[in-house]
């Protein structure tokens, strides 16, 4: 099929992009070099870049002889994409930027009603959020909504969500009151995007979400796989102990009953931060349920890393806690493991707060560097 000359000038310029997003600077000639185009091609297409407010050449290299070779930054802030992750008792917001930096994020309690005063408020949270940023409105290029449930392939309706209480379609009209582009996201799904993202070189992965639900994504070729009813991914609900403890799908012995972060919290007033302090403290009871846990999520990552032999990342809630407990994990999952000898397929996730809006937010800034 013959190649479009429109298609490769747009492509080289989104090379040429990308290339000035991942650098702090660089020179044009550096650019050329690494993409294997012309000095003129590139000077072009940054020509563009600056012109657009994208870019901007910001000043000379040292030179030991001979001319210095001058070198352009990206303008991160350029243009901004929100995130909103909806949780039953909690809103959270992040701001992304072009390098896919979050330069904001603020967590809210809310709880959750699938009511018109419920949007209203999310509404009023969103205006007063994106006010405090002081940026002018038209920088803002779309707004990713995270929700934990499952979401309909075009990103415009809510299908079902336990943790929500919704069982039919549901739209929500405070979206289309945001004067911006808005999409609805998985919110495991949105957090495993986020986390790739920080990691250029992971081409396959399993994201395991520790939330107050168990969630994930599984991403092959750094795409989501949904499944044929969009529902990939709910690991939460493997049955882990036929006939065990009731999830709150109504199902018995699922992993979430064993591994979601209520598991933990629901021991310390709802706090995960008070179990793990009371762990540290030795409480007997916090001891005997973290053990529990440990040997629980091991057998998991052991099955997943099984059946897609693949990175595990481990975030949501209780994954920003385990850093202490790595060594440990990896110790009881080697016991498991028949094919390797060492567990180094296993991360931990680098985004501790909001990776749901964030991953979210992301979706807008990669569709804006694809269309520029």
């Amino acid at each position: 099929m013959a190649v479009n000359n429109i298609d490769v000038r747009q492509q080289n310029k989104i090379n040429v992009y990308k290339m000035v997003l991942s650098q702090d600077k660089i020179p044009r000639q550096k650019i050329a070099e690494k993409l294997q185009l012309s000095l003129p091609t590139v000077a072009f297409n940054l020509k563009q870049l600056i012109e657009s407010g994208l870019a901007v050449e910001d000043g000379q290299l040292f030179s030991t002889g001979g001319r210095k070779a001058s070198t352009v930054s990206c303008v991160p802030n350029a243009r901004i994409a929100i995130g909103i992750d909806i949780t039953q008792n909690h809103i959270g917001f992040a701001a992304v930027n072009l390098k896919g930096d979050v330069i904001d994020s603020i967590r809210l309690s809310q709880k959750f009603s699938y009511t018109a005063d419920y949007e209203n408020s999310v509404l009023d949270l969103f205006n007063n959020y994106t006010a405090t940023l002081k940026i002018p409105e038209n920088t803002i290029i779309g707004v990713g909504i995270s929700l934990p449930g499952i979401v309909n392939p075009e990103g415009t309706k809510l299908m079902e969500s336990h943790r929500l209480g919704i069982y039919e379609p549901a739209a929500f009209e405070f979206a289309e009151k945001i004067n911006h582009p808005t999409l609805f996201f998985n919110d495991a799904t949105a957090a495993g995007m986020a986390e790739i993202s920080k990691s250029p070189e992971i081409q396959h992965a399993v994201f395991l979400s520790l939330s107050n639900s168990i969630g994930g994504a599984i991403i092959i070729n750094r795409k989501s796989v949904d499944g044929d009813h969009a529902h990939s991914a709910e690991f939460g609900h493997i049955c882990s102990i036929p006939g065990g403890k009731q999830c709150y799908c109504g199902k018995a012995g699922h992993f979430d009953s064993y591994c979601s972060a209520l598991a933990l919290s629901e021991l310390a007033d709802g706090s995960l931060e008070t179990f793990f302090k009371k762990f540290e403290l030795k409480d007997t009871v916090c001891t005997k349920a973290f053990a529990d846990y440990i040997e629980n999520l091991s057998i998991m990552i052991c099955n997943l890393h099984i059946i897609f032999d693949t990175t595990v990342i481990l975030g949501g809630y209780v994954g920003s806690y385990l850093g202490p407990f790595i060594d440990q994990i990896k110790q009881k999952v080697l016991e498991l493991d028949t094919f390797r000898d060492e567990p180094d397929y296993i991360r931990l996730c680098q985004y501790k707060n909001e990776a749901s809006a964030v991953g979210a937010a992301l979706h807008f800034i990669n569709r804006f560097i694809q269309t520029i």
